[in-house]
């Protein structure tokens, strides 16, 4: 069968006949366009037989995990197959990590972003892999002992975060890296978001009537991934979004980090502040397009925010 990368929520169509889980993953892996990776407690050879005709790929991977008595955690850049009693503290601890580096030093929020590919031979120890990533990393990672003395199988994985890599071997003993302004620390994962605490999409500013000629003022209230919310901020105020992701990687800063903005009867210099201020980044509106970036990348401009 030729396989091909699509977006999660594409319609796919394939079929698999008494495959192992585990092999499964990979093919799944392929369709999906990041790693699907399937949590060491859920059995592996778990055989698949599937026909999926124009279905979206998330939901065909949901449907065999429900088939393994297993449910999916939705990462930024990964896809995990845990059980069910687990569900939702990989994408909790996730939401940790993001508080914990929005507060750090650039230099510790840059180590915890660098991306590098994650390979591993077989039988390799969760404990020889964490300490390797965090040697070549630069960075301290206390508590490795922590961690269940296990052998895995081999296994490759595209380029992930330094952050992503250690909770990527974590998570299957419920465990998460922890950051700190002495580098990173192993804890248990916290527990799940209860459903009414997920972000929901964002909606545009309401903007209260004005008179010609007067000041336009915005009620803004949100709690939403920031790439998200800033989308929804430009189109209503008329401007084509330039998000300098690059800068923000650069800086430590996941564009999917949740924001929360509170802002009345703002004026549109106040709305924008009251966006990215926050998480230190910058604005600066040229024309008719909002540029948004980590400090170092933004020149200052009139109308802006950005540190002269």
């Amino acid at each position: 069968m030729s396989l091909h990368a699509a977006p999660i929520d594409t319609a796919i169509s394939a079929s698999w006949t008494g495959v192992p889980l585990r092999q499964w993953t990979d093919a799944a892996t392929t369709l999906a366009g990041r790693p699907v990776i399937l949590d060491r407690r859920i059995d592996p050879t778990t055989p698949v037989t599937l026909d999926v005709r124009e279905e979206p790929c998330l939901a065909m991977i949901e449907r065999v995990a429900a088939g393994a008595d297993a449910t999916i955690d939705r990462l930024a850049a990964t896809l995990r197959i845990v059980p069910r009693s687990q569900a939702g503290r990989a994408a909790a601890g996730e939401a940790a990590r993001q508080r914990d580096l929005a507060t750090l030093p650039a230099s510790l929020r840059r180590a915890a972003a660098t991306r590098q590919p994650l390979t591993w031979h077989d039988a390799a120890t969760p404990r020889d892999i964490l300490a390797s990533l965090a040697a070549d990393g630069g960075v301290q990672l206390s508590e490795i002992a922590s961690v269940p003395h296990d052998h895995l199988p081999a296994a490759s994985f595209p380029a992930l975060t330094l952050g992503e890599r250690f909770d990527l071997v974590l998570a299957s003993y419920d465990l998460r890296a922890r950051w700190t302004t002495e580098g990173a620390t192993i804890e248990p994962l916290p527990e799940a978001a209860k459903p009414t605490a997920r972000p929901t999409p964002p909606k545009p500013p309401r903007a209260r009537p004005v008179k010609p000629g007067a000041v336009q003022r915005y009620t803004l209230t949100l709690d939403a991934p920031f790439d998200q919310a800033l989308e929804a901020v430009a189109t209503r105020l008329a401007l084509a979004l330039m998000l300098d992701r690059p800068s923000l990687q650069a800086a430590g800063i996941a564009p999917g980090e949740i924001v929360r903005v509170r802002v009345r009867d703002a004026s549109r210099e106040e709305l924008l502040n009251a966006l990215v201020a926050p998480i230190g980044l910058t604005w600066r509106i040229d024309g008719s397009a909002l540029h948004v970036a980590a400090p170092a990348s933004v020149d200052p401009a009139p109308g802006s925010n950005a540190p002269r």
